[in-house]
């Protein structure tokens, strides 16, 4: 009995990460460049690559993510030219969240 159930938690610890994991689609920290034009600002994104080790972040090239960012004063205070990371995160139902991880010069 003991052996039976030593075999069923060890499985259910197994389980529970990928269990996790199976909540998020993708989860990606997105690289980018802030660029101005008169009174507007966006940011074109150049790289995608996994948040973790752990995370799944399959891009193909030319695919196209729409999100709308998140409003941040330290996006709207950076200069033309700045590097900003991203973290996005997409769902199975297809909700997803971003958020705004550094700006750097």
């Amino acid at each position: 009995m003991r052996t039976f159930i030593a075999a069923v938690t060890t499985s259910a610890l197994l389980i529970t990460p990928c269990l996790a994991l199976a909540e998020s689609n993708k989860d990606c920290l997105l690289e980018g460049t802030v660029y101005e034009s008169g009174d507007s600002q966006s940011v074109k994104f150049h790289s995608a690559k996994k948040y973790d080790e752990d995370a799944n972040c399959r891009v193909r090239r030319g695919e196209k993510m729409e999100f709308k960012l998140p409003e941040d004063t330290r996006l709207k205070e950076a200069p033309s030219g700045s590097t900003v990371k991203y973290r996005y995160q997409e769902n199975k139902d297809g909700t997803s969240k971003t958020e705004l991880v550094s700006v750097g010069a």
